[in-house]
């Protein structure tokens, strides 16, 4: 049976983390095309920083090979990106070994949050230590059936991103004016401020992507 793993990658030889170390935005994976798994070509959506920064960054990145802008929409842009193939830290290749395949990837200057489908469960527990002995800091935070995923939400939502997404309704997050903040969210769940931030984000994204198309 096919298992979910959501996980947190940081490592300062990650593809792209030198840009976005100096420019402070958010990269959202739209697509990613690994004829190669050493080079893969990853179409990214860049947003919440300078853009222009991030365009000139990326000029000058080691783990980049080829660097094109494909569409600007004002607050955000989509690049087509080629990994240098002698990035020190890439973890598709071991993507690659293990079967498994990225279902939703987002990186800041904070490390990498990827959710990862794997064929079953002995080969996620393989992934973790291949990526481990790279001197990659490895968090994994959560592990669910597709079962559990196809049965327990519709939407395509982790149970993480549920309880999150729908404690803030609950609280008054999303009303006009606002009757909570994001810390009262955090405090309710018992997470940080941060994390609930990113699970209310990649809840909405996975929602409006399975909904909205």
């Amino acid at each position: 049976m096919g298992v979910i793993a959501e996980f947190t990658f940081r490592h300062p030889g990650l593809p792209l983390m030198p840009t976005l170390e100096e420019s402070g935005v958010q990269l959202d994976v739209e697509q990613a095309v690994a004829a190669d798994p050493d080079e893969p070509v990853l179409f990214v959506w860049a947003s919440d920083g300078d853009l222009d920064d991030f365009e000139t960054a990326a000029e000058h990145d080691p783990t980049v090979a080829d660097f094109t802008l494909v569409e600007d929409a004002g607050d955000r842009r989509l690049y087509r990106v080629a990994i240098n193939g002698e990035t020190p830290v890439s973890l598709y290749p071991i993507d690659d070994r293990m079967e498994a395949s990225r279902l939703d990837v987002s990186s800041t200057a904070d490390g990498v949050e990827a959710r990862l489908r794997f064929p079953d469960r002995e080969s996620l527990s393989e992934f973790q230590p291949r990526v481990e002995v790279r001197g990659v800091d490895v968090t994994l935070r959560g592990v669910y059936s597709d079962t559990e995923t196809a049965l327990g939400d519709e939407y395509g939502l982790s149970a993480k991103q549920r309880e999150a997404l729908v404690t803030a309704a609950e609280l008054g997050y999303y009303d006009i004016p606002r009757q909570a903040s994001l810390s009262d969210v955090a405090d309710e769940i018992g997470i940080s401020s941060q994390a609930v931030s990113e699970r209310l984000r990649r809840g909405i994204k996975t929602f409006v992507r399975e909904e909205l198309d």
